[in-house]
């Protein structure tokens, strides 16, 4: 089908389907005349463009006359040959635990009998990975439901396209202690805040709530050799790897806390502008996919390939 792009109307068929792309069962599609308009291509040569998409499957329509015509049916993984784009590029957190080991396996297993090649970056803090997607780096990123939700309050320009369910980003926040004989945050303490992470963030500051504090900024992968220091007296860290890394540290669970249940679930963000990245997203990320080799990586069942 590729070969078919390097014809004389291929530059017209990736821009057609790169379009479709944004579209779903039912929507009104352009009239050629608007797409004439708007590619700066004779007429002629949109109609040869759409007929190969239409005789290739990819896409069926319907006409209706003076209203227009419709998509009837849309094959996501047939238009997404067409596009010229030849990979994906997502980007996750580090995957220091099995969770996310695990995670990153199965995006990739769960792609991998489609036509478009994934490929992830590994970025420490949701904040980060969010603003790198508005700009274009990333067409998706996989953070937390709660970092997602604050994102899209703050009235970025984002949405969840894949929801995973809870324990899929991690088991449980923590909260960890220099003082073995400490249960909660008391007045005086000294609290440790990654600001780029703001799951750890938010959940610190709800803790610290009402408290005589203070809140010493730092990265999140220095939380644990600080607190081991004495240089804080506590800070949020993440279950998963304490116990894998069999952490000698105390730490007390924060799980009662149901505002905190959100950031144990994974989602997949895409940019709203990029409604196509996201349709083609719900087709080749099978979320049952994902977590089945997830728990097998974490059961030891597979190895971690990403």
């Amino acid at each position: 089908m590729k070969d078919k792009l390097y014809q004389k109307s291929g530059v017209v068929i990736m821009h057609l389907a790169r379009m479709f792309m944004t579209k779903k069962k039912g929507d009104r599609i352009e009239t050629v005349s608007e797409y004439e308009h708007e590619l700066g291509y004779a007429r002629g040569t949109i109609q040869n463009a759409l007929s190969v998409l239409k005789n290739e499957g990819a896409v069926t329509l319907e006409s209706r006359g003076h209203v227009g015509t419709y998509v009837r049916e849309i094959d996501y993984k047939l238009v997404w040959m067409f596009t010229g784009i030849d990979f994906i590029m997502g980007a996750m957190p580090l995957p220091y635990s099995k969770l996310y080991e695990g995670f990153a396996t199965g995006l990739y297993k769960s792609v991998a009998t489609h036509s478009a090649d994934l490929n992830m970056a590994y970025v420490r803090g949701a904040s980060v990975r969010i603003q790198m997607l508005l700009k274009g780096a990333y067409d998706f990123v996989v953070i937390s439901r709660l970092a997602a939700k604050q994102a899209i309050a703050e009235g970025l320009e984002v949405e969840i396209a894949l929801y995973f369910g809870e324990k899929s980003y991690l088991s449980e926040h923590v909260i960890l202690f220099a003082d073995g004989t400490k249960k909660q945050i008391e007045d005086g303490m000294t609290i440790g805040l990654d600001p780029k992470s703001i799951d750890q963030s938010y959940i610190t500051k709800a803790l610290c709530e009402g408290k005589q504090v203070k809140l010493l900024e730092m990265p999140y992968n220095q939380i644990v050799h600080s607190i081991q220091s004495h240089k804080i007296d506590a800070g949020v860290w993440n279950l998963d790897e304490i116990k894998e890394k069999e952490l000698q540290i105390s730490y007390q669970s924060i799980a009662n806390h149901t505002a905190f249940v959100e950031t144990s679930e994974a989602v997949i963000l895409t940019a709203k502008n990029n409604k196509g990245i996201t349709n083609i997203l719900k087709e080749m990320i099978q979320t049952d996919i994902v977590l089945d080799v997830q728990r097998k990586v974490v059961a030891y069942d597979i190895d971690p390939s990403y």
